[in-house]
């Protein structure tokens, strides 16, 4: 089988993690527009989606064989428990990231037509701990399920 061939029947329903999370991040921060936790809730949602999405999409070739394996409540559990503990850095990076930003320099925390330098290298930092999560969490679960196609 060529490279081309494997590209084409490799999975690739992660590339597409990002609607899914902003879609739920969308929905969060509405329901919670009252409350002073909405953007920890909204990212912590989001950031979960991603993930998860990431990963089971990085593996599974569609939802059918996604909600077809019957091994998947079982794994995901698995994924479940490291998850939350990175989710909780994650949240705690977030309110640090608000709580420091009164502090900062006005140069640093300037808001243009894009946002400042501040909230970029935050959603970088995010962005980047997501994807690595995502290839992480896709590695083990294709050890634990291992290949879908065989």
């Amino acid at each position: 089988m060529s490279a081309a061939a494997d590209n084409e029947s490799s999975p690739s329903l992660y590339r597409w993690a990002h609607f899914p999370a902003l879609l739920i991040f969308g929905i969060l921060f509405i329901l919670f527009r009252g409350q002073d936790w909405r953007w920890q809730i909204a990212i912590g949602g989001a950031y979960t989606v991603y993930v998860f999405f990431f990963a089971f999409g990085s593996v599974f070739d569609s939802a059918d064989d996604f909600f077809g394996d019957s091994r998947v409540p079982k794994y995901f559990l698995k994924l479940l428990i490291p998850h939350t503990l990175i989710l909780t850095l994650v949240i705690s990076g977030v309110s640090l990231w608000f709580h420091f930003k009164p502090m900062l320099p006005s140069w640093l925390t300037h808001e243009g037509r894009k946002g400042s330098l501040w909230d970029l290298c935050g959603w970088l930092v995010l962005a980047g701990a997501g994807i690595s999560q995502g290839f992480w969490m896709a590695g083990k679960t294709k050890r634990l399920i291992g290949d879908p196609q065989n």
